[in-house]
């Protein structure tokens, strides 16, 4: 990512959570629970997107629902993960949660549609010219 995108405010890295319930776990106590990121992106500089959403596919696994923190730098993520409203928030999960994966993941690399392409996306970072009808 360069400066130029840093500054458009597009992340630089994602705190990515994923969470599992305790059997019994209500829908109204995941709600309270997600309720309490509500002021986190004001709270902790360089948080620039709070996503909470439930997984709309199969769930053998168990993970019901994910967390996806965007975040301005390595700096901002330092801050987000030492931040007591995060602990705050944390506490809250911790008490209804079986089981959670957390991985930080910069964006290396972005990919988007683009119309000017004949094939469905294009790439925005490194994947060369687009696809001959031809080849």
């Amino acid at each position: 990512m360069n400066a130029e995108d840093m500054e458009r405010g597009k992340p630089v890295i994602q705190h990515i959570v994923l969470l599992k319930w305790k059997p019994g776990t209500t829908d109204e106590q995941v709600l309270e629970a997600f309720g309490r990121a509500r002021d986190m992106p004001n709270e902790i500089p360089g948080l620039r997107r709070l996503t909470i959403g439930r997984n709309r596919g199969p769930a053998d696994h168990g993970f019901t629902h994910a967390i996806s923190v965007q975040l301005s730098d390595e700096q901002a993520l330092e801050r987000y993960l030492a931040h007591p409203a995060r602990a705050r928030f944390h506490a809250h999960l911790e008490a209804i949660e079986d089981q959670r994966i957390e991985v930080d993941v910069p964006v290396d690399m972005s990919l988007a549609p683009d119309p000017g392409r004949n094939w469905e996306w294009g790439a925005s970072v490194g994947m060369g010219l687009p696809l001959e009808d031809d080849l």
